[in-house]
């Protein structure tokens, strides 16, 4: 299952996080995943034929849309409107550890990560820097992140750092230079581990390798490496972005093959391998493959003789983003900046999980508790959903 996505993630949508606030850092980041741009619409158009349709050829099953709200466990909520309105930060806090919500404020030459005491209703600041902070997320006692330094003539040289929450013990995790027009690295995390990309460039070739770091063990190991020739022709493999959940890693790639360029998207393990450009956002169960594109949410099977299920969003231009599986039937998602929507796949339906409003931002999860931010106005509030056993 799907432990948590930082709220970074990544600016996926340019469309999506130019409103919702994405800092400067992620704007300004080499093509990732949303990146839609680089696919023309005929493209997109075609990929998503070729994914809402299964491996039989059959049309996807459309999920029945409810109208009433779906509630999913007792449900905390705390005002922050005077908190956020002293600091430059985005709607989101980025991760939540018992009664702490951590979030960063970014200025011109310092960034500062704050916790607020849901409790005591006290803030405080647990780590500075001259640096730039362009993602932050967490799992457990742990809080993750990049710095970033100023880019130079060679690069843009980076760090990932840890906190470890019940100790205040900053250790630094991994070291290197983005190069080459490539991006610095983004954390994902499982319930036991954290994983991120590397990308060593030089004028020849791009090595792309994915490393996981054991909470448990404070082991980082290499998984993976593919290799991107950069010459005239370019060749190779060249990875955009991952996911990372307790079933396994999937990967966001270009294929390049004299110079042709194919979107894949495909997970570690081989279970699941498709052609597909366009994406928003995308998350694995042990079961399903969810994909996130402009107007649907799709929801392949996994080993499963099962068909694709679709979820038609309001309008085709309509964003889906921010996925979480519950478990391996049961999913979060965003519609447009506006909504969450809750799936059940066993039931093959879709509800309302908040009202539509100005601003929702992407959900978190882990270990039972949901989380997420709603802001109308001036008024922001933070609601805590502890779930309820059956979910």
């Amino acid at each position: 299952m799907k432990l948590h996505r930082f709220a970074s993630v990544f600016c996926l949508s340019t469309i999506v996080w130019t409103t919702a606030g994405c800092t400067m850092m992620e704007e300004q980041a080499t093509p990732r995943v949303a990146q839609k741009n680089v696919a023309s619409p005929e493209q997109v158009n075609t990929s998503l034929k070729k994914a809402t349709t299964d491996s039989k050829n059959q049309q996807a099953i459309e999920l029945e849309k409810q109208t009433e709200r779906v509630t999913l466990g007792q449900t905390k909520t705390y005002v922050l409107s005077s908190l956020l309105s002293k600091h430059r930060i985005s709607i989101d806090p980025q991760y939540f550890y018992q009664n702490q919500i951590f979030y960063f404020d970014l200025q011109e030459n310092k960034s500062t990560i704050y916790t607020y005491d849901t409790k005591r209703q006290h803030n405080k600041i647990v780590h500075a820097t001259k640096h730039a902070i362009p993602m932050m997320t967490g799992t457990g006692e742990f809080l993750l992140w990049v710095e970033t330094e100023q880019p130079t003539k060679t690069g843009v040289k980076w760090s990932i750092r840890q906190l470890k929450i019940t100790t205040n013990q900053v250790t630094t995790l991994d070291v290197g230079e983005s190069r080459f027009d490539t991006s610095p690295p983004r954390i994902d995390v499982t319930s036991t581990r954290a994983s991120w990309i590397t990308q060593e460039a030089t004028a020849q070739k791009t090595v792309s390798t994915i490393k996981t770091y054991s909470l448990k063990t404070g082991k980082i190991t290499p998984l993976q490496s593919f290799i991107l020739k950069t010459g005239k022709v370019r060749d190779g493999l060249f990875t955009y972005e991952h996911r990372d959940s307790d079933d396994g890693v999937t990967l966001y790639t270009s294929h390049f093959n004299n110079g042709k360029n194919v979107r894949v998207l495909e997970t570690l393990d081989g279970a699941y391998k498709k052609e597909i450009s366009g994406l928003i956002d995308f998350s694995r169960s042990g079961t399903y493959l969810a994909l996130g594109t402009e107007g649907d949410a799709i929801f392949q099977p996994i080993g499963l003789d099962e068909q694709t299920l679709n979820y038609s969003a309001s309008s085709a231009q309509t964003t889906i983003d921010g996925i979480q599986f519950l478990s391996n039937t049961q999913v979060i998602f965003r519609e447009g900046i506006h909504q969450l929507m809750y799936a059940d796949l066993k039931a093959k339906t879709v509800a309302p999980l908040t009202d539509f409003e100005e601003l929702v931002s992407l959900p978190l999860y882990q270990e039972g508790v949901l989380a997420y931010c709603i802001t109308n106005g001036t008024n922001t509030t933070y609601h805590v959903v502890h779930l309820k056993a059956s979910n």
